[in-house]
């Protein structure tokens, strides 16, 4: 299986403690559910284009929200890096805040690290130095879903952010000793831990390479897609398809880094789909690319 796309991390630091948030990020409208402090999880529909900024090797700042923007609109950062501060910011431009978690891989860089012992921590993953598979065994998942369920709390509730983006879902496409029944076990955990707080969450990538049995489990217990390249490697198909997030009225986002999505097909399938650059910087930063299909002024689709 392909390894997907990581990104590199800047900028760590501490979080100033718990924030009401805000619900502003509903301003567009009620069909998208409530936010966390309504007390029901934000459920993003298909029915319209949601205009989606992902920025994760750069610390968020009021400097990054974009102007002309209509409709919904998401920001999405590092959940550890941000404060409480920055999501009240993005609640009031009257968008919504997703909180990027790893939960499939361990970065030397943050600041549980030592939190997590040597027993369920697997190999190196390629390509990231000072990063490793975690291994969600079954024996090893009653120590793992705690120290994650704490950084949901901490990184995410406590801030104020309406929904979790949890990356690496998928490691047993990519390391030996781990089944897809354990692996699919410990996602639909994650998805509970989301939800008992309550915060929306999103299933990153994995659609395409897990057995047809699981795809009714992940569908009704995630609440929207974020996919990457899924023009490139030809797998949008999987979210569109009868049954799929798109057709059960769940939002889906495609981020491309190498070629320019298919636009009128994929704005025909309602699948939100962009440009982006590599690392996911900042809008002032160097290398910074987005282009969407449907742009930020637009908030129905063609």
């Amino acid at each position: 299986m392909r390894l997907l796309v990581r990104h590199v991390f800047l900028g760590f630091g501490s979080y100033p403690g718990r924030s009401g948030g805000s619900s502003g990020g509903l301003s567009s409208g009620g069909s998208s559910g409530s936010t966390s402090d309504g007390g029901s999880v934000w459920s993003p529909t298909s029915a319209q284009p949601i205009h989606f900024h992902w920025q994760l090797s750069d610390s968020f700042s009021a400097a990054d929200l974009l102007a002309s923007q209509s409709g919904q609109v998401v920001y999405d950062i590092d959940g550890q890096s941000a404060t409480a501060a920055d999501v009240a910011t993005i609640h009031g431009a009257g968008a919504i805040a997703v909180c990027y978690v790893d939960v499939g891989t361990l970065e030397q860089g943050r600041p549980d690290y030592s939190d997590f012992p040597a027993s369920v921590i697997g190999p190196a993953v390629q390509g990231w130095p000072g990063e490793n598979w975690l291994l969600v065994t079954a024996a090893n998942q009653s120590t793992i879903l705690p120290l994650m369920k704490a950084r949901f709390e901490s990184w995410c509730e406590a801030k104020g952010f309406d929904a979790i983006e949890p990356d690496n879902l998928d490691a047993f496409t990519n390391i030996s000793g781990l089944t897809e029944a354990d692996n699919l076990t410990y996602d639909l955990a994650i998805a509970s831990l989301a939800h008992a707080l309550p915060l929306s969450i999103g299933l990153k990538n994995l659609l395409p390479d897990v057995d047809a049995s699981y795809i009714p489990k992940i569908l009704s217990n995630f609440d929207w897609a974020l996919v990457e390249q899924c023009g490139q490697y030809t797998e949008c198909d999987v979210y569109s398809q009868s049954g799929s997030f798109i057709l059960l009225g769940k939002a889906v986002w495609d981020v491309e880094y190498d070629v320019a999505p298919s636009c009128t097909q994929l704005d025909a399938a309602r699948l939100n789909a962009q440009r982006r650059d590599l690392n996911l910087v900042a809008p002032g930063s160097s290398g910074y690319t987005y282009s969407p299909c449907v742009a930020d002024s637009q908030s129905a689709w063609p």
